[in-house]
């Protein structure tokens, strides 16, 4: 099973508007998603609670510190694809299982608002993944339409990789989830479309085949 681990230094900067949004994408996309929520705040775990029927199934673990070794066990998701994990900004209460999350995930994800505030917070991590050989990626969150962002952009690409595709600030990745939804889950929405287009790149950085359609619904290559 593939482990997405959200984690940046710095809050506010959408972990789990980020974090939810690609396991719905994903989810639609055909795979067998979970998501687990080691954020006190419990945010990503309040969101599935209102997840719909109608819609991709996410299963979803609330998981204490104390116990985020269980995510590194396959054994316990033999039946699953891919698990989508959310943590809190103050990932350095945790060190010892931090560093075991970071050392076990096939990609970590780190969001960053695009000013020079974030990235300046950001890119010490970003560059300490590199150092260490880990695969990271940087997701540009809440980006404002017609503002310049080439020099964060720049200033981020100096410490790790960062995602061609940018998130836009939008109200409706909030009005989604307040009825447990993504953005994938709304039909024809533009927000769907750039999700779709992040998760496609997080999927080949994952190294995974590419979905098929069956019957309408999508499946993964074999």
């Amino acid at each position: 099973m593939l482990r997405v681990l959200m984690g940046c230094p710095k809050g506010g900067s959408g972990k789990t508007t980020l974090c939810r949004n690609l396991a719905v994408t994903a989810a639609h996309d055909g795979l067998r998603t979970l998501t687990a929520d080691l954020d006190p705040q419990a945010t990503l775990t309040i969101w599935s609670r209102r997840r719909p029927k109608n819609v991709p199934a996410v299963p979803h673990f609330k998981v204490a510190w104390a116990d985020a070794d269980a995510l590194l066990d396959d054994a316990e998701f033999d039946s699953s694809d891919i698990l989508f994990i959310d943590t809190p900004p103050s990932i350095e209460t945790q060190p010892a299982a931090f560093g075991a999350l970071l050392e076990a995930a096939d990609l970590i994800v780190v969001p960053a608002r695009a000013t020079f505030d974030d990235a300046e917070s950001v890119a010490p991590f970003l560059k300490h993944l590199k150092d260490e050989g880990r695969p990271a990626v940087a997701v540009l969150n809440f980006v404002k339409p017609r503002v310049n962002i080439n020099a964060v952009k720049t200033f981020l690409l100096q410490s790790g990789e960062l995602c061609p595709v940018e998130i836009a600030d939008r109200t409706d990745y909030a009005r989604a989830g307040a009825k447990g939804l993504g953005l994938a889950d709304v039909p024809g929405h533009a927000g769907a479309e750039e999700m779709r287009a992040v998760w496609a790149f997080v999927r080949s950085r994952l190294k995974l085949p590419r979905a098929k359609k069956k019957g309408g619904i999508h499946v993964p290559a074999t």
